[in-house]
């Protein structure tokens, strides 16, 4: 069986989907667990995505120095999510749950691809102690892992989950100010790095 490995060239995106690919793999690596440090770091890459979304709006009035401002940026962009990829690749080590939550997309492994579904009964408990939520659902055919997400902030599109991932359908969230509503949603990964989200609940911590 084939090593798991992440798609490292994202340059057939259109110029809004790169974008949003940039974005999205900066909302998974951030604070992520698996990933405390990366080369090039956050930080950096952030810089880059910065720079192309701004050189991408400018470029739209036309203007061919603007554009070429903006086909750099975007070969910068390019170039650093090929880094970053091959870096989240290494620190993997074949981990399809870990290279599942990096936010890049996984190449396809050549052993098949099972369909998931979306978890079901996703229910948020109160933890045996304070300051814990527990996030449970039944487990999904074909997942190998799940991905548990929790914000305490009023989910939007911006919103910046932090995330675990684990191999069981049942994961105890601990560390939480007492007094906060979590919301929290479960992320069941297939084989072939396939998503499906649960819906978003939330709970006051105890």
């Amino acid at each position: 069986m084939k090593i798991p490995k992440l798609i490292l060239d994202y340059s057939k995106l259109n110029e809004a989907g790169l974008n949003t690919k940039a974005l999205a793999i900066i909302a998974a690596l951030t604070e992520n667990v698996n990933f405390p440090v990366t080369t090039p770091a956050i930080p950096y890459f952030t810089a880059l995505q910065t720079a192309y979304s701004e050189a991408l709006t400018k470029a739209a009035s036309g203007d061919r120095s603007l554009i070429a401002i903006k086909n750099q940026a975007k070969a910068n962009l390019l170039a650093g999510m090929r880094a970053l990829a091959m870096d989240i690749d290494a620190l993997s080590d074949g981990d399809k749950v870990m290279l599942a939550s990096s936010g890049f997309e996984l190449a396809s492994a050549g052993d098949g691809s099972l369909n998931i579904t979306t978890p079901t009964d996703f229910k948020i408990l109160d933890g045996m102690n304070t300051g814990e939520l527990k996030f449970t659902c039944k487990r999904v055919p074909n997942a190998i892992g799940y991905i548990f997400e929790h914000t305490d902030e009023l989910p939007a599109e911006t919103t910046n989950w932090k995330i675990q991932p684990a191999s069981t359908r049942e994961l105890t969230i601990r560390g939480l100010r007492s007094g906060i509503r979590v919301y929290g949603r479960i992320k069941a990964i297939g084989r072939r790095g396939q998503e499906a989200n649960s819906d978003i609940l939330s709970r006051v911590v105890q």
